[in-house]
């Protein structure tokens, strides 16, 4: 089973790998690339993970098991087979005053249509 901060670590790891490169050359991101695969490496990756998720009130879960969700949560589906995703509430939208007013110069037209008819 795959978690969401293995996908993360693996998007992170690869991104700082490439800009190693591509300013140090190939022997940064070798060596760029040893480092964060030791485990003093993956310290960093986990702690950086955890804090820029704790910085911006975002949950990491392992949703295989199910759970429920009431926050901002980064987690991924189908990744221990089929799984339903499904609101327990309708999002609350709140519209423009522009909107509001154009909805109501609508409704107003469909009653006038209707009284026509």
């Amino acid at each position: 089973m795959v978690t969401a901060k293995q996908v993360l670590k693996g998007i992170a790891t690869s991104v700082a790998v490439t800009a190693a490169t591509v300013t140090g050359g190939p022997a940064a991101g070798a060596s760029l690339a040893a480092y964060l695969a030791s485990p003093i490496g993956q310290r960093v990756l986990d702690s950086a993970i955890d804090e820029s998720a704790r910085a911006n009130n975002v949950q990491l879960e392992d949703l295989a098991r199910g759970g429920l969700v009431m926050s901002p949560t980064l987690g991924l589906t189908g990744e221990a087979g089929p799984e339903l995703v499904i609101p327990l509430a309708k999002p609350k939208r709140r519209r423009s005053k522009v909107a509001r007013a154009a909805d109501k110069k609508l409704s107003k037209a469909f009653k006038e249509a209707n009284r026509r008819m």
